[in-house]
């Protein structure tokens, strides 16, 4: 999680965010204003302060609406909430709670009134901090957006907002309505087909989602999810509020540093890989692809890159990827010394790069495993899996043609452009399944289904031996490829592709199907379970990391991201 939001900042920095929180209690438009002053000379980072403007404005609120239900206590306004007219102006604000908590927040001067009504009419907690949460983070985000920005950008910006208030319209019509018109589309379209002319006859039409090894997607289900549309700075603030609550619980907001006490920083972030892979000890190295790691030099020949290979047990076309990295940002499948020789030319040198096998199979997962301290036997909470962004021939079209029409390719349209710039204007056979990326990640458009069906004992008792041999591990993810979902449920015929700590996700509520309350569900349940772990741990004599050794791990990760190459 703290990886996909990046935004600590400095110590020296917090005094500054602090009285930013508390100018919102005077004014929120004023404060706004001045973190975008801050942000525009440099002084501070948009994400950090987009998160202290937002904790101060919602601080207030609750402090407004806190008083209302307070006020209650007085008896001579008790009497005059009851009665006949206050009952109608109560169901009259719970059915219209929504609008009028936008509009106070659009409209100055009706903000405290209606906050106060709020809790004087007791209108339900939830309801009230979910609206005001989602209408302060938009009013931040929106303001803060159009004060940073050109007057050019800030036009830009704005029509992009009203084209997404559209799409969000349309995006609310119910699921039967969906799938009935998918269907409909299809039935029209291979009536008249036969009799289309040949230029219109490549018109996109919805297919099956089928990769080797892999279930089948059906044509026509849900591509990208809602989830996958809200900005990763709106999306994660539900679950950084529920970090500070079980930070505070448990006395300590570092404390899942603790979780893996063989990882750096418990694999939180910034951790070395290979020390992950590493860890997995002899008797359960068949289930891994064979890795090394290597420090980057610019005096390094192409023989002695050569020498490397051979003496490792590594055998082109092999992966090289950081050591350090974050969902697939600089992995590239090279072919040969000469191409590995060009991707360390690009590489940030005296920086560890990792050469591993090249696993072929196109069945990819996330296994998600949690075991506590002392108990005999984990489980698998998670399993998700990953089919990579690719399209399929109709020996018609030309691969920037097939890009736009997919839905989730065109979604990274931009990425797939640029990695596949000498390729856009072939023609691929038609069946021809074409990869965009090697890498799987929701980031380079892969798309995640959840397969906690297809978890077995036999899989779990699998990974029980392979946590066996890695002294220390408790909580994380794995992350393989595999031959064939039969075979991997006998727990059979699957490669360990890298190993992830506390900072991994239980990747399967990214799937589309999956509502975003289901999704924050399985986030604020994997949040506990870390902090759980890390209790434990810390019990038995772990020492979490502090505030500063956590910042510089996140300050090496984050330095380095922008280094690496382009990936493949």
């Amino acid at each position: 999680m703290f990886a996909a939001l990046q935004p600590i900042t400095a110590l020296s920095d917090f005094p500054l965010l602090f009285g930013l929180a508390l100018l919102t209690l005077l004014h929120e438009d004023v404060a706004i204003a001045a973190g975008a002053s801050l942000i525009s000379v440099g002084t501070l980072n948009i994400g950090v302060a987009a998160l202290a403007l937002l904790g101060g404005i919602i601080a207030g609120d609750l402090l407004i609406y806190c008083l209302g239900i307070l006020s209650l206590r007085s008896a001579w306004l008790r009497r005059r909430t009851e009665g006949p007219l206050l009952e109608r102006c109560k169901k009259a604000l719970d059915r219209n709670l929504l609008p009028a908590l936008v509009t106070c927040r659009l409209v100055p001067g009706v903000l405290f009134p209606t906050y106060f009504a709020c809790g004087v009419m007791k209108v339900p907690f939830v309801r009230f901090i979910l609206i005001t949460l989602i209408t302060a983070t938009i009013h931040v985000w929106l303001l803060l957006t159009l004060m940073t920005s050109s007057l050019e950008a800030a036009a830009v910006e704005m029509q992009a907002i009203g084209l997404a208030v559209v799409l969000v319209i349309v995006g609310l019509r119910t699921r039967t309505m969906r799938c009935a018109a998918s269907g409909l589309w299809q039935r029209l379209y291979r009536a008249v087909e036969p009799h289309l002319p040949a230029a219109l006859k490549g018109m996109p039409t919805p297919h099956d989602i089928a990769l080797p090894g892999m279930p089948v997607v059906p044509a026509g289900s849900k591509t990208i999810g809602f989830a996958e549309r809200i900005p990763p700075l709106l999306f994660y603030i539900p679950l950084v509020i529920q970090w500070f609550a079980l930070g505070f619980r448990h006395r300590s907001l570092s404390l899942p540093t603790a979780a893996n006490p063989s990882i750096e920083a418990g694999g939180l972030l910034g951790e070395s890989k290979i020390q992950c892979i590493d860890l997995i000890g002899p008797e359960a190295r068949q289930w891994v692809a064979q890795s090394r790691d290597l420090v980057n030099r610019a005096d390094l020949t192409e023989a002695e890159l050569a020498a490397v290979v051979a003496a490792s047990g590594v055998a082109f076309p092999l992966v090289a990827k950081p050591d350090i990295g974050w969902r697939g940002i600089g992995v590239r499948l090279v072919q040969d010394v000469a191409d590995l020789k060009r991707y360390l030319s690009e590489f940030p040198e005296n920086c560890r790069v990792i050469l591993q096998d090249y696993v072929p199979h196109a069945g990819e997962a996330g296994v998600f495993y949690v075991r506590k301290p002392g108990e005999l036997s984990g489980r698998i909470f998670s399993m998700t899996f990953r089919y990579y962004p690719h399209v399929v021939g109709d020996g018609r079209s030309t691969l920037r043609v097939l890009i736009a029409r997919d839905p989730r390719a065109a979604w990274k349209a931009d990425l797939h452009h640029q990695a596949l710039a000498d390729r856009l204007d072939e023609v691929p056979p038609e069946g021809e399944i074409v990869r965009l990326s090697l890498v799987g990640s929701s980031r380079v458009g892969g798309l995640y289904k959840d397969a906690c069906a297809h978890v077995t004992a036999t899989l779990t008792a699998r990974f029980d031996e392979i946590a066996d041999a890695m002294p220390g591990f408790h909580f994380g993810r794995f992350d393989i490829r595999f031959e064939s979902v039969e075979r991997l449920q006998r727990g059979e015929a699957f490669t360990i592709i890298e190993v992830n700590g506390a900072g991994a996700e239980a990747i399967h509520m990214w799937d589309p199907d999956f509502r975003l309350g289901d999704a924050y569900a399985v986030l604020f349940h994997q949040q506990a379970l870390m902090f759980e772990v890390a209790a434990v741990n810390r019990a038995l004599g772990v020492k979490p990391l502090t505030a500063m050794e956590l910042v510089r791990f996140q300050r090496r990760q984050q330095n380095l991201l922008p280094l690496y190459p382009a990936s493949n």
